[in-house]
């Protein structure tokens, strides 16, 4: 089936039944140099194929939160720093260099001489000056507000109580400066003005074309590809950006990202040779055991972990006691090694692991006598009189069958009924925006590389917290932690903060992410990286790979 065909032939979902494959003749033989999982012919020209899984809610970079949106506008936008493609350190990206004042509550960042956007027009420092003030109007209502907290009355702006954008401490001093100040010293602020929710959008287009702004026809960026074609649900093809400052650089002239949400369908393209990278997320469970052998898979552990929320607004589960209650009922061991045969780390926290100075609270486990204790002091011994109730979940089979298992959990633990909602992903996102849910199906990578990535989500009115919970004494701690000069006295005072938010349980952790996916041999500058993140500027295809002796991209850090 070549590329062409197949995007003829991606509206019938024509492999959406296939199977999980067999082991490749027998597991030994799997071990060989020469073992990889299907076709491994590289494409006649510089085109690299990927699946982005579901179709993103939006790519407007202010308005961005989900992964699949975040690729789109990486791959089409630049920040003033770019992630290393391994070590996701800030790089030089717009901004060719920057100093940070002594205190560490200034940055001055200083512009590359010539910038443009994708139609000629200059960029300077306005833009991302405008940029930053409309992600923080409260007109726009970005859910990634809350990262830019970090600037001075930034957070005051976003909520209203400050009027004056001007004394929000972002300034354009000319058209190739700009001067940024925080309201406490921010350790990981060079990360974020790599994220997306950073990035420069022009503003002439957004005020002239309003929400469709984006649109193939009008959209203007300035990253290092440009989006040619958008079919919703089937694909987006990007090709490279000539006027991108580093274009010289650019080894790849096409991208075509597949939106295909169904698992099997998606390892199944990679396996056809549709796809050059099969990114994690998209192989279904049961498949890791099979695909471990070959040399084209990948595996480790990132920022994530996969969680329900709880919406607290909602009767019974205002009540702590019942959020106790359906937390501890929930056998993580279960779930993530029997259902989903190893692949992922049974996790009873809310925040994973890899940060340096941090040190876990106890985490939640499994305690089938606490968890009935808990429903009992709640009002509901034995599960009498306790409504029923719904889990709701995205588009995905494993959510679903995570779903169906704490439900048997629940009902077999806790005597309580459950019903299963499953929704697409827009509808899904805008109804646990909106809190018209009682138990949803939630997961979250981090951002950067600091325990608030994941902390900050739950502060009082955070656009990203969507259980409507609101405890002063856990805001008032990561507020402390935010200005908190001291390293191990600001982990502390994070580790108080998650203890006390798996206390109040208005989110069930289950399981730690790891990667888990697959990656031609012939695709080079792909590498796996702590958050699952995965730069595309220096992505290049190697046609002549079998002659190469250099391994596959990353695979020098893979864990077995």
């Amino acid at each position: 089936m070549t590329r062409h065909l197949f995007r003829a032939l991606l509206p019938l979902a024509f492999l959406a039944g296939a199977c999980a494959p067999a082991p490749p003749g027998g597991a030994r033989l799997a071990a060989t140099s020469e073992q990889y999982f299907g076709d491994v012919t590289p494409p006649h020209d510089d085109t690299f194929t990927y699946n982005n899984g579901t179709e993103p809610e939006t790519f407007d970079p202010g308005l961005a939160v989900g992964q699949p949106d975040g690729r789109v506008a990486r791959t089409i936008f630049e920040g003033l720093t770019v992630p290393d493609p391994q070590t996701l350190e800030p790089r030089p990206g717009q901004a060719y260099r920057w100093e940070m004042s002594a205190d560490g509550l200034s940055y001055v960042f200083h512009l590359r001489p010539g910038l443009v956007w994708s139609n000629g027009s200059p960029l300077s420092a306005r833009d991302f000056q405008w940029s930053w003030l409309r992600v923080l109007r409260p007109a726009t209502a970005a859910r990634y507000a809350g990262l830019l907290y970090a600037i001075e009355n930034a957070e005051a702006y976003n909520k209203g109580t400050l009027a004056d954008s001007n004394r929000v401490g972002v300034h354009a001093v000319d058209d190739s400066t700009l001067v940024v100040r925080l309201h406490a010293p921010t350790a990981y602020f060079l990360f974020l003005t790599q994220f997306y929710t950073y990035l420069p959008v022009p503003r002439w287009v957004v005020e002239r074309y309003g929400d469709r702004w984006t649109r193939p026809e009008h959209i203007v960026s300035n990253g290092p590809f440009l989006l040619d074609f958008w079919r919703q649900q089937n694909r987006f093809e990007f090709v490279k950006n000539p006027r991108y400052w580093n274009a010289g650089a650019v080894r790849l002239d096409r991208i075509v990202a597949y939106s295909v949400e169904e698992l099997n369908t998606s390892t199944n393209l990679y396996k056809a040779g549709v796809f050059d990278w099969n990114p994690s997320g998209y192989i279904p469970s049961q498949f890791i055991p099979y695909l471990r052998h070959y040399k084209d898979y990948r595996h480790g552990d990132y920022q994530g972990v996969y969680f329900y929320s709880i919406n607290v607004t909602r009767k019974p589960f205002d009540n702590v006691w019942v959020r106790r209650a359906l937390t501890y009922a929930v056998d993580r061991e279960a779930i993530a090694n029997d259902l989903l045969k190893g692949s992922r780390e049974p996790w009873g926290n809310f925040t994973p692991t890899g940060y340096p100075g941090y040190d876990h609270p106890p985490g939640i486990t499994y305690d089938p006598e606490k968890a009935r204790e808990c429903l009992r002091r709640a009002g509901y011994p034995d599960g009498s009189g306790f409504p029923r109730i719904s889990i709701l979940f995205n588009t995905s089979e494993d959510h679903r069958r995570i779903a169906e298992a704490i439900q048997a959990m629940w009902r077999d633990v806790l005597h309580i009924e459950v019903e299963l909602s499953n929704q697409e992903w827009g509808s899904y996102l805008q109804a646990t925006t909106a809190l018209q849910y009682d138990v949803a199906r939630r997961s979250w990578i981090g951002d950067y590389l600091d325990p608030n990535t994941f902390l900050g989500c739950l502060i009082s009115g955070d656009g990203n917290n969507r259980t409507g919970w609101s405890n002063p004494r856990y805001d008032a701690l990561l507020r402390q932690a935010s200005v908190e000069v001291r390293p191990e006295k600001r982990m502390a005072l994070l580790r108080e903060a998650e203890a006390l938010l798996l206390d109040e349980s208005p989110i069930i952790p289950i399981y730690h992410y790891s990667t888990n996916e697959l990656v031609k041999p012939y695709v080079r500058g792909l590498y796996r990286t702590a958050l699952d993140t995965h730069p595309l500027t220096g992505v290049w295809i190697d046609r002549d790979w079998r002659r190469h002796e250099a391994p596959l991209a990353g695979t020098a850090t893979e864990r077995p």
